[in-house]
């Protein structure tokens, strides 16, 4: 008589153990901090490489690149802790509205030579929310998202302050 044996109770229970156990040693950290952007030159830390050639209102079609200061507050003298550095073309034809990509890139502090990548929509109305899809050093393999709002933008300076919280698994 031949003794017969099924790998599938096997493999459903090896599927249940990897499963239970992803993310049993990840982290979950908050961070805030405030983004600030200078469109002055000589010392501007945002410009526009793409004109947009249409009629439409927004900057649809234009495309952006920044190296922005990370800050501690939203003061231009509080502490200096990273840039925000990336690209984004303006996507909407009714309002403005980019596909922000960026990393948030650490210099200082606890987490110094660290970053996070992140890529989403943002407008000037409101908040914006974007996801995390990555991340170096303490951030390696970072999920989760930013929430934004804008809290100064324009005036006399032509400088821009964004209020972030960023809610990263690791």
């Amino acid at each position: 008589m031949a003794y017969y044996c099924s790998f599938k109770p096997l493999l459903l229970f090896l599927f249940f153990l990897i499963a239970t156990t992803q993310g049993i040693d990840s982290i979950t950290t908050h961070l805030h901090f405030f983004l600030h952007e200078n469109y002055n030159s000589p010392n501007a830390t945002s410009i526009t490489v793409i004109n947009s050639t249409t009629s439409n209102p927004g900057d649809f079609g234009s495309i952006g690149i920044f190296d922005d200061e990370i800050r501690e507050g939203s003061s231009v003298d509080s502490k200096l802790i990273g840039r925000a550095q990336g690209i984004a073309p303006g996507v909407s034809l009714r309002q403005t509205t980019w596909l922000v990509l960026l990393n948030f890139v650490f210099t200082e502090g606890e987490y110094n030579g660290s970053s996070l990548t992140v890529v989403g929509r943002a407008t000037l109305e409101g908040t914006s929310e974007r996801s995390i899809i990555g991340g170096t050093g303490k951030f390696r393999m970072a999920r989760g998202y930013t929430i934004n709002t804008f809290l100064i933008r324009g005036g006399p300076a032509v400088h821009l302050i964004a209020e972030y919280d960023a809610y990263i698994v690791h």
